[in-house]
């Protein structure tokens, strides 16, 4: 059962797409069956990685074209701490060593698809021993760049040009493993979930994942506002077909099976950007289709 009850969307809405989503969810099914079977399928989307590379530069730049990471990263990080504070992970962690000016001191983090580092070097800053890992060579080398500035973070930072599957084969587990907006950029969801998840420590690791929801809102705002109309983000950022609902990723995560199951979803949070104050805020449970467009979700490893 899903989580959370999410609000579906408002019919005239569909009836007004209808055509274009009649198309687009043929192929969606057909996109999702074609991975599910096809085990060698690598996750990693060579045009997605191209992409992100170009703009590689501008990772850092506050109004360049990855600005609403940058709004994002605070409610991104607020989010983390309020699901992590008073948690045990195995027995290294538990509520009696959180501190409130380095909550994340004493676990070993993994900061997947980190790009620049926008929220690996924040994981860093408030006491995590964090490695970033993304496919992008150009990325990891900006990356390494900005976080020679600051010299709070050496020691406890790491940044390396790998995959998340590469690394799982290696045999890492880490207390906590944050795949943020990055499920929508891979080639095959499912199994790039699996390894994300397989990268958790057993006994209580958490991840921590946010994407968007595929609905009629979501491409609405995403696509047809946010990439073709106002230009907030670069024109092909988005690829519809890849958006997961709530419920869909729910029942990815715990589905997965090592030994026995997995772990469990433990929260979804709905999260919408302020067109007043153009800050990122949790979403209450009051509004309608909370979980239509951009949503964080925590789970929890057994």
């Amino acid at each position: 059962m899903f989580l959370k009850r999410t609000i579906t969307s408002n019919v005239n809405i569909m009836q007004l797409f209808k055509p274009k989503y009649a198309c687009i969810h043929a192929l969606t099914r057909k996109y999702y069956r074609t991975e599910q079977s096809s085990p060698e399928y690598s996750t990693i989307n060579e045009s997605e990685v191209s992409k992100f590379s170009q703009i590689a530069n501008e990772w850092w730049s506050p109004n360049g074209p990855v600005k609403l990471l940058h709004t994002m990263n605070p409610l991104r990080i607020s989010y983390i701490r309020e699901q992590l504070k008073n948690k045990k992970i195995g027995d290294e962690v538990s509520s009696s060593s959180y501190h409130h000016h380095h909550p994340f001191r004493g676990l070993r983090m993994l900061d997947i698809g980190c790009g620049g580092g926008v929220l690996t070097e924040a994981l860093v800053r408030l006491g995590g021993s964090v490695i970033g890992v993304d496919a992008s060579d150009e990325n990891i080398k900006i990356a390494k760049l900005h976080a020679k500035k600051d010299p709070i973070l050496h020691g406890n930072l790491e940044y390396q040009c790998i995959t998340a599957e590469k690394l799982l084969k290696q045999g890492e587990t880490f207390d906590v493993v944050c795949a943020m907006e990055i499920i929508e950029h891979v080639n095959n969801p499912v199994e790039f979930l699996k390894a994300c998840a397989g990268l958790v420590k057993p006994g209580g690791g958490y991840l921590f994942l946010s994407t968007i929801s595929r609905t009629p809102l979501s491409y609405i705002l995403t696509i047809l506002l946010a990439e073709n109309t106002f230009n907030i983000v670069p024109q092909g950022t988005h690829d519809f077909q890849k958006y997961l609902r709530p419920d869909e990723l729910q029942k990815i995560i715990e589905n997965i099976k090592n030994d026995d199951k997995w772990g469990k979803v433990i929260d979804i949070t709905g999260i919408g950007l302020n067109p007043i104050t153009s800050k990122w805020c949790k979403l209450p449970d009051w509004i309608p289709g909370k979980f239509d467009v951009n949503y964080f979700l925590t789970a929890q490893r057994i």
